[in-house]
Order: structure tokens, then C-alpha cells, then sequence
């Protein structure tokens, strides 16, 4: 024996609808044509940013990144029985100026000494080409 079952309207009841976020009032936007940033997007002030650029790594940071590109390079190298020798050489006085560097000696002559090393690592044909291969 079949039973009636009530009629179901496609619309939800009061009870099964959930309450709709309310619109909030959004912050007057200024008039800056193609130039302005796309919404949410957050950009620093031209007055502060090239100073954030130009700010140098502090010296042990450039002293790590020196000697990880060296130890990455001895492994992309293309002649690696002839690189190797440079590459120990160049993470061994690295190793050193680090020593004296998280001592906390760090002076002008320090910094002077990884940009010296940096220099002659990264104008190195084998260590450019190790880089690229990387």
C-alpha cells in the first residue's frame, strides 16, 4: 500500500537557511589610474624601498652564501678533477674568515677580505660555468 507523502517546494524553510555575510564598509578608494596596486596587495613606500635594496648582507650571511655556492660548484663542475683542488682551496680560507666572523670580529678589513675571495671565485671560468650548470 503506497502512502502520500506531502508536496516539497524546492525553496529551504527558515530554519535550514543560513544568514548571508553583511557588506562591510570598504575604505575610500584615491584615484591613482594604472599606476596603483592591484587590491590586497601590499607595496612598500618609494622612499624606503632602495634603501632595503641597497643594504648589503651582513657579512656572515655573504661569508655562508660564498661558501655554499662553492660547495654547490664542486659538484655541477665540468672538470671536476681539475676544480676541486681550487674549490677546497677557496672553502678553506672561506671556513676561516667564518671562524673569525661568528667570533665576533668583524671589521673592514674582514669584509674586504670576502669581497677579495668572492671576486676570485665568481670571476672563475670553471665556477661560472659549474653555476650555470647548477
Amino acid at each position: 500500500m503506497a502512502t502520500k507523502r506531502g508536496k516539497r517546494s524546492g525553496t529551504k524553510t527558515k530554519s535550514t537557511v543560513k544568514p548571508k555575510p553583511k557588506a562591510t564598509a570598504k575604505p575610500p578608494v584615491k584615484s591613482g589610474g594604472a599606476s596603483s596596486p592591484a587590491p590586497g596587495r601590499r607595496v612598500a613606500s618609494p622612499a624606503v624601498a632602495p634603501a632595503r635594496r641597497a643594504a648589503p648582507l651582513p657579512l656572515l650571511e655573504r661569508g655562508k652564501a660564498l661558501r655554499d655556492a662553492i660547495q654547490l660548484s664542486k659538484l655541477t663542475a665540468p672538470d671536476p678533477w681539475s676544480y676541486t683542488g681550487r674549490a677546497r682551496t677557496w672553502l678553506g680560507r672561506v671556513e676561516r674568515l667564518l671562524d673569525r666572523i661568528s667570533a665576533g670580529v668583524e671589521t673592514a678589513e674582514m669584509r674586504k677580505a670576502i669581497e677579495t675571495l668572492a671576486a676570485e671565485v665568481e670571476g672563475d671560468r670553471d665556477f661560472q660555468e659549474a653555476r650555470r650548470r647548477a
